[in-house]
C-alpha cells in the first residue's frame, strides 16, 4: 500500500499549479494597475489641453465683451423702462450690450464650469483660486455694467470724490480702453493672473508629449 505521505508527481504538479496561478494573478494585477496609471495620465493630458485652450480663448473672449465700440443694433431689442427716452436709451445702451456679450459667450463660460471640477481633482483643489479669479473678472463686469446703467438712466448730479471714483472704477471694468493705468484696470490683472496660473499648471503636464524641444508657450498680456 503506497505511503500516503509519500511525495510524488501530484503534488509536484499542484505545487508548480500554485506557482503558474499566483504569477498569472501577479502579473494581472501590475498590468492592471499599469493600465490604469497609463489611463489616469490620458485623462491629465486630455484635461490639460482643453484647459490650456480655455485659457487662451480667454483673451478673445473678453477682448469682444469690453471693447468700448458699440452700436445701437446691440441694444435695439433692451427692454424698455418707466420714463424712457431715446437719450436714456442711447446712454444706458453700451451697457446693456456688454451684458449682451457675455450671454453670446454662455457656451465659453459653460465650458469653464464644467472642466474645473475636472482640474480640481486631476491637479488639486489650489486651482479653484484660480478659476475663482475668471469668476471674479466676469462678475466685476456684470455688476459694473447693471450699476452703470442704473446710473445712466438718472439725471445728471453732483458727485462728491467717493462716488466719482467708484464709477470711474466700474467704467474701467466694463470697457478696455487701453488708456487705463493698468493697475486700475482689476479686470485685466484678474484674467492675466488666470491665464498665467492655468499655463502653469497645465503645460508641464503635456510639454514633453507635444512641444518640440526649445520651444515655449507665451502668456498672453
Amino acid at each position: 500500500m503506497a505511503d500516503p505521505w509519500a511525495f510524488g508527481w501530484t503534488q509536484v504538479f499542484t505545487l508548480f499549479g500554485f506557482l503558474i496561478t499566483i504569477i498569472i494573478a501577479v502579473s494581472g494585477f501590475r498590468t492592471f494597475g499599469r493600465w490604469r496609471r497609463e489611463k489616469l495620465e490620458e485623462r491629465r493630458i486630455e484635461t490639460a489641453l482643453d484647459v490650456l485652450a480655455i485659457a487662451h480663448e480667454t483673451q478673445f473672449i473678453f477682448q469682444n465683451i469690453r471693447g468700448p465700440l458699440t452700436e445701437g443694433y446691440e441694444w435695439a431689442d433692451m427692454p424698455q423702462w418707466d420714463g424712457d427716452t431715446e437719450d436714456r436709451r442711447s446712454r444706458r445702451g453700451p451697457y446693456f450690450a456688454a451684458i449682451k456679450r457675455i450671454n453670446a459667450n454662455a457656451e465659453f463660460f459653460k465650458r469653464v464650469w464644467t472642466i474645473q471640477p475636472r482640474c480640481m481633482a486631476l491637479f488639486g483643489r489650489q486651482v479653484e483660486h484660480t478659476f475663482m479669479k475668471l469668476h471674479q473678472a466676469r462678475r466685476h463686469i456684470e455688476v459694473a455694467a447693471q450699476m452703470l446703467a442704473q446710473r445712466a438712466n438718472e439725471e445728471h448730479r453732483e458727485d462728491n470724490e467717493d462716488t466719482r471714483k467708484l464709477y470711474e472704477q466700474l467704467r474701467r471694468d466694463v470697457f478696455d480702453h487701453g488708456a487705463f493705468k493698468p493697475e486700475l484696470d482689476r479686470v485685466s490683472k484678474l484674467l492675466t493672473e488666470f491665464v498665467t496660473e492655468t499655463i502653469a499648471f497645465a503645460e508641464p503636464v503635456i510639454a514633453h508629449q507635444y512641444r518640440p524641444r526649445g520651444a515655449t508657450m507665451v502668456v498672453p498680456q
